[in-house]
């Protein structure tokens, strides 16, 4: 329980309610665009989330904090250990923060889109007329 009101994290939790608060306020529709956001936000929260806990089950043996003290007197070790760590961390936030949710362009065009269309088939032609794949308008 100790660990959970660090200086850090108190000052991460603290500016994160602080930017998600001053995002909901100056949200024009009053909220409306606020709640995809952090609902986009989620996935990377929840996957450092599973990767710290995933960190801690496989080396439960391992304590960060022993590895910064003993870094202080023979830095080789400690620092490999550290960087191995930092390896397993790197794998594991790839394995839980890879999901991607865009939508692919090349088959779907939003209805809004169409009406911008023209200009930026002319603004193409007229800022780059030799590119290799001009695209049509499409019907």
């Amino acid at each position: 329980m100790k660990e959970l009101f660090r200086f850090r994290n108190l000052i991460t939790l603290g500016g994160t309610l602080i930017v998600m608060f001053y995002i909901w306020f100056s949200d024009p529709n009053g909220g409306d665009l606020t709640i995809p956001f952090i609902a986009k936000l989620a996935t990377p929260i929840v996957a450092v989330f599973f990767a710290h806990w995933a960190r801690k089950a496989l080396f439960d043996y391992l304590n960060m904090g022993d590895i910064y003290q003993k870094a202080m007197n023979t830095a080789t070790g400690a620092g490999l250990v550290f960087l191995g760590v930092c390896i397993v961390i790197f794998g594991l936030l790839g394995l839980f923060g890879s999901q991607v949710y865009a939508q692919d362009t090349k088959t779907y065009i939003p209805k809004q889109a169409y009406q911008y269309l023209p200009i930026l088939v002319e603004e193409q032609q007229r800022l780059w007329p030799e590119h290799p794949k001009l695209q049509p308008l499409p019907v």
